[in-house]
């Protein structure tokens, strides 16, 4: 369990790996990912959820110290595995880190996961996961929510594609995916791509992560190990962009306030803000 709030910018993977899988965890735990989301969701049967949610407890019952970020994908509030999943994470208080809440659609669904979460936890973070029409519809609404455990978004496209009966193509989702990103901004929160569904398909992957990367996505969901690498050094700043960055840094640290420039480029404040993250996440993500 974090004792502060995650920057979850600095996080570009995050790993699912099916709640009723345990023997997928310790794999999961070593390829590298950010965080691993062990799910009770979509890919858990219903028969199967209850397992599932006493194998993720027992999981998260111990801290664990690898620099991994700890969570779990609930089953939404309007079913009762998902009041289930929230009940036993109060009362049982596992080492997590983030709850990921589906199908999010309003500020009172996170308002409300905030509040319950409270009783058990002083700093939590909470990832909103639009995947519907009434989601993008209300993001700006979402992202204003009272709660300060709201640290990202994430974006399901397959069920959002299924809800408004498009393709799952880019032309189809840019719309959405841009008004994801915008809404991130808004409140300075991290922003996750959906995953990239075949695994097998290294190009696709590289092609939607040029896409998410350019639009302003801060990281991309992963569902198999062997998208982790991929992911990640697809978000990793270059050694010359990192270079370029803490040029940027001296020479305005340097300047004293007064007009400066980098190869003939003037350095203002956004230039120097976005050297800084370059610098942050290379180093988080060396």
């Amino acid at each position: 369990m974090s004792d502060k709030m995650i920057n979850l910018k600095l996080f570009p993977v995050l790993l699912f790996t099916p709640g009723n899988q345990p023997e997928r965890f310790a794999k999961a735990s070593e390829v590298g990912a950010n965080g691993i989301i062990v799910d009770l969701e979509d890919s858990v049967p219903v028969e199967d959820k209850g397992r599932a949610r006493d194998i993720a407890i027992d999981f998260y019952s111990r801290p664990r110290s690898n620099g991994v970020i700890s969570a779990i994908r609930i089953n939404n509030l309007s079913t009762i595995n998902g009041i289930k999943d929230l009940a036993e994470i109060i009362d049982k208080r596992p080492f997590i880190d983030m709850v990921l809440y589906p199908k999010t659609e309003s500020q009172h669904d996170i308002n409300l996961i905030s509040e319950l979460l409270s009783e058990a936890y002083k700093d939590i973070s909470i990832i909103a996961l639009i995947e519907s029409a009434q989601g993008t519809s209300n993001l700006h609404d979402i992202v204003n929510c009272s709660s300060e455990k709201l640290q990202g978004l994430m974006f399901g496209a397959a069920d959002y594609a299924a809800d408004l009966n498009c393709e799952c193509t880019p032309q189809a989702l840019i719309w959405a995916r841009m008004k994801m990103v915008e809404a991130a901004a808004l409140k300075q929160i991290a922003c996750y791509d959906s995953p990239y569904f075949d695994f097998k398909d290294e190009s696709g992957l590289v092609n939607e992560l040029n896409e998410v990367r350019s639009l302003g996505f801060s990281g991309k969901a992963a569902i198999h190990p062997k998208q982790v690498k991929t992911i990640k050094i697809s978000f990793r700043p270059t050694l010359d962009q990192y270079k370029e960055a803490k040029e940027i840094v001296r020479i305005y640290n340097e300047s004293s306030g007064k007009a400066c420039q980098y190869e003939g480029r003037m350095i203002d404040i956004p230039i120097y803000s976005k050297a800084q993250q370059i610098i942050s996440k290379f180093n988080s993500l060396s």
